[in-house]
């Protein structure tokens, strides 16, 4: 089980109009993967990676972009929610009766949780700011989910990557 993947349940904007605030993690469904940013509500702008000249680009920057453009046509998004104590996500650790690697990636994953701290609002677009014009995209270790979770929690996380290296770890067990 991804470490914050209970996190990123939502209600998309269409079904319940609910609209996101400053500072909200928001997530786009793109098919295969799921695209991540900082919402900044006064302007309906969104800090994510992204391509220096816009979302076809691969070259992934830190951009401050229009919500439209965040959302490269999809008609709607998903507003991640965060626990306010993460003891809250050590009990949602699967019960380990699996090898060693598996053992091993639980203890790394429960491990991660002490760096955990909830950022108000405007903090986490101020860590997100800090960041602008940063590189260094890396699909497996420095990626949009990333950026936006460490944004809002101060831990550089990736639900996407977590459940692909569930199911090595599974299947080495």
């Amino acid at each position: 089980m991804p470490l914050l993947s209970s996190l990123k349940a939502g209600a998309s904007r269409n079904n319940n109009n609910k609209e996101p605030e400053n500072g909200d993690v928001i997530r786009v469904n793109r098919g295969l993967y799921s695209h991540y940013g900082v919402y900044v509500k006064d302007l309906n702008h969104v800090i994510h990676y992204t391509g220096a000249t816009g979302p076809a680009d691969f070259n992934g920057i830190v951009r401050e972009t229009s919500l439209n453009e965040f959302l490269n046509g999809a008609e709607n998004f998903n507003v991640c929610k965060f626990p306010e104590n993460p003891s809250e996500l050590v009990n949602k650790l699967p019960i380990n009766n699996g090898g060693k690697v598996f053992q091993l990636w639980q203890a790394v994953k429960a491990a991660r949780l002490k760096d955990y701290h909830l950022y108000s609002g405007e903090e986490t677009i101020k860590r997100a700011r800090s960041r602008l014009g940063e590189g260094g995209y890396n699909l497996a270790f420095n990626n949009c989910e990333h950026f936006a979770v460490w944004c809002k929690t101060g831990i550089k996380d990736s639900s996407q990557v977590d459940n692909i290296l569930d199911i090595i770890t599974y299947l080495l067990r």
